[in-house]
């Protein structure tokens, strides 16, 4: 298990555990199924941090929400 960072849709910022195995999880919403795949990307003054983030989101947006939540 691995502790992970949410980011996108109903779960953004949500911080919960992840088989170390796992590369996509899924939850179903009022407004349907989102789909949230990892990532790995540098946070500077921090290092790697694994995310799961919103399938449809661009980089530059996960690297964004992932900064302020760890502000």
């Amino acid at each position: 298990m691995a502790i992970v960072l949410y980011v996108g849709g109903s779960k953004d910022g949500d911080k919960g555990l992840v088989p170390h195995g796992f590369s996509k999880s899924r939850a179903d919403t009022e407004n349907g199924p989102e789909i949230y795949t990892e990532r790995f990307m540098e946070l500077p003054g921090i290092g790697r941090i694994r995310v799961m983030a919103l399938e449809s989101l661009r980089d530059d947006i996960v690297h964004q929400q992932m900064a302020r939540h760890y502000r």
